[in-house]
Order: C-alpha cells, then structure tokens, then sequence
C-alpha cells in the first residue's frame, strides 16, 4: 500500500509542478502586497481551514498575511491588498467569494480542484489546481482512501513561500 501512496502522490506533486509558472505567477501577485503597503488576505475552506493559521501566524507564514472570515470584510480591502483563497473544490461559499471579490475589483489567487461542471476555474486570472479530486488509495475490498488535500496544498504552499522569499532577498540586494 506504501508504494502505492507513494506513487500515487508523486503524481500528484508532478501535476502541480507543470503548474509552475502559475504558481510564479501567483506568488508575484500576493508578494505585491506584502512589500508594499498591503496585506495578504487569506480565507480557506473545507478541510483547508486547518492549514489557514500556519499561513497566517506560524514560523513560515506569508508575509503581511491576515485571515478573512466574512464577505463583509471584503469591503475593507483596498487596493494594495490581494486575497489567497484555498478549498479542496468549488463549493457555493468559494463561488461567493470569487463572485465578490471580482465585483469588488480585487486581485486574487484560487487554490482548489478544477471545477469540473462549471468550469469556473477556466475563467480565473490566477488559478492553481490542487490535483487532488479523489482518494487515491485502493483498499482490499475495492474502494479508495486518502484525499491528500493538506499535503497537495502545503506542497503548493512552500514554493509559493520560497518564490516570495527569493523575491524579498532580490529586493533587499537591490537597496
């Protein structure tokens, strides 16, 4: 079963490393905030809600990064701000989310599983697939475990991190 797991994950993380200029991308986005006067605003869902606090307040956590909770604090989100959200697929609250932060003309940056009935994810400026849609472990009686949605996204997560850092040294060596 090990090998499987194993296997079954490595392709995973393959399919997020031909992501990889998205994900350039988006970390070029998010760290337009942090060195300037904004801040990184991040709202996850589902599962993803465990990782939220370690973008925010761990030792490794993003640069200016804060938690969003409420549609309502969307209003106070300005110009230097740009938004992270992270879901395992897109729920009716993320779609709500996307819906209001586009109104809102706001810059953001989705993490989740393509979104395979309304091609929502087709539209988006800076998307980035998780690549985990289903269990990925085959058990004797025929059915699947493991949705590894937390260690896709902290996959994901660290080289967004190491991309943002590696733009913060080339700007410190620039001054």
């Amino acid at each position: 079963m090990l090998k499987i797991f194993n296997t079954q994950l490595n392709g995973i993380f393959s399919k997020i490393d031909a992501q990889i200029e998205e994900i350039e991308i988006a970390s070029q986005l998010l760290m337009q905030a942090a060195n300037g006067e904004g801040k990184i605003r991040i709202k996850t869902f589902d599962e993803i809600n465990h990782f939220q606090t370690f973008m925010t307040d761990g030792n490794e956590s993003l640069p200016h990064a804060e938690t969003l909770n409420t549609l309502d604090e969307i209003e106070k989100i300005d110009s230097t701000d740009r938004v992270l959200l992270a879901g395992t697929s897109f729920t009716e609250e993320l779609n709500e989310w996307i819906t209001k932060l586009n109104d809102h003309d706001i810059d953001f940056v989705v993490i989740a599983n393509k979104d395979k009935d309304n091609k929502t994810h087709e539209s988006l400026m800076h998307y980035i697939d998780i690549s985990t849609p289903r269990a990925i472990v085959p058990t004797a009686d025929y059915s699947k475990i493991i949705t590894p949605h937390l260690m896709a996204l902290n996959y994901i997560y660290y080289i967004m991190f190491a991309e943002m850092h590696e733009i913060t040294q080339d700007l410190n060596e620039e001054m």
